[in-house]
């Protein structure tokens, strides 16, 4: 397991791998990665970028169920206390239970529940505070886990498009559309949704 920054070597590999080209698209767009190889290929990835610290993983379905998916969010926090980073932000579904118990077990607070759309479903905003001002920032963000707040949530995002690969290391081309009918319509505070999924 190794920290890299996202350089062409690592592009190019990343490329010819197995992983969602939306993920992808997160990885080629980050600060810094933490990978896993097996056979020199790259077979686990989790990634830092953007101006909110966006962070993600991925790990090939044969190589997961592992405890990759812990290391190499362990081998980022390592990296993020190096670096002096205040917080790291990420998104995970709620039907991903594995993903939703790693997260919380690291420490990582929930602050909303996002509705894309009928076909994307919704997503669990979250974010792991490192330093006072990333606490701050927690407390500042959960003004979306209310209705309106929701809102211009989903507002801010549909007219910052162009602007994502800078704020969350993922290009707005990739985005999934919001409906911002249905998101509203179907908004729930997050505690709503972990009581649905956690026991």
């Amino acid at each position: 397991m190794v920290i890299v920054n996202v350089d062409r070597k690592i592009k190019s590999e990343l490329k010819s791998s197995n992983f969602s080209s939306l993920f992808l698209n997160n990885c080629l767009n980050s600060k810094f990665l933490a990978i896993e190889k097996h056979e020199q290929k790259i077979i686990g990835v989790c990634f830092v970028g953007g101006l909110l610290n966006s962070n993600g993983i991925e790990i090939l379905d044969e190589f997961q169920g592992k405890g990759l998916g812990k290391k190499l969010l362990k081998e980022i926090l390592i990296e993020c206390n190096k670096r002096n980073i205040s917080f790291l932000t990420g998104v995970f579904k709620p039907t991903n239970l594995i993903s939703v118990k790693t997260h919380l077990k690291l420490g990582y607070v929930p602050l909303f529940t996002f509705f894309y759309n009928k076909v994307e479903g919704k997503e669990i905003i979250v974010i792991l505070p490192f330093t006072k001002k990333g606490i701050l920032l927690a407390k500042f963000l959960t003004i979306f886990n209310i209705k309106i707040g929701n809102f211009f949530f989903a507002l801010s995002i549909y007219l910052s498009k162009p602007f994502l690969k800078n704020i969350i290391a993922f290009s707005g081309d990739e985005m999934p559309k919001i409906d911002l009918k249905y998101s509203i319509s179907n908004f729930e505070k997050v505690q709503t949704t972990l009581s649905k999924i956690i026991h």
